[in-house]
């Protein structure tokens, strides 16, 4: 499958995702209080997640950005991203991993059905940031790896 194929697919399933976030907000299965809007948590650590890895083998590519903007209706340069790796890519490396695995069993544990929709939409986009870059690096492999075990 191409990538802008990919790309389409990622964004009807994450309309989907958000569809199924706002039911269980509605059903008040979710603590908005304590966790903020469903959508906005899970697609911020969706972003952070491929910030990560785009930034693993400490080099932005265009094409990485390019599919970054794309999927998550963004409008960074390469520049910018940087910008922004710098100011929290130790943060993100920090507490990230904690936070995410922590809203994973969250997800589980408010609705299985949406935690594999979830796990879908990761594996999905990481797809696409991989197929992206010219060059798989062992860093970025490796960062893939550690989202991907931490979804089982």
């Amino acid at each position: 499958m191409n990538i802008d194929a990919l790309t389409e697919e990622f964004k009807t399933k994450l309309e989907e995702f958000f569809i199924g976030c706002d039911a269980l907000e509605e059903l008040e299965l979710w603590n908005k209080d304590e966790h903020g809007e469903m959508d906005v948590f899970y697609e911020s650590d969706l972003a952070g997640i491929i910030i990560r890895l785009i930034a693993a083998d400490g080099r932005i590519s265009e094409k990485e950005v390019e599919y970054l903007n794309r999927n998550f209706d963004l409008d960074y340069t390469v520049e910018e991203l940087s910008g922004v790796y710098e100011s929290c890519g130790e943060e993100l490396s920090r507490s990230f991993d904690e936070r995410f695995e922590n809203g994973i069993t969250l997800m589980r544990s408010v609705n299985e059905k949406l935690a594999d929709a979830y796990k879908e939409l990761l594996e999905l986009i990481l797809q696409i940031i991989i197929e992206s870059d010219d060059e798989t690096t062992p860093e970025e492999a490796l960062e893939e790896a550690k989202v991907l075990k931490s979804l089982l």
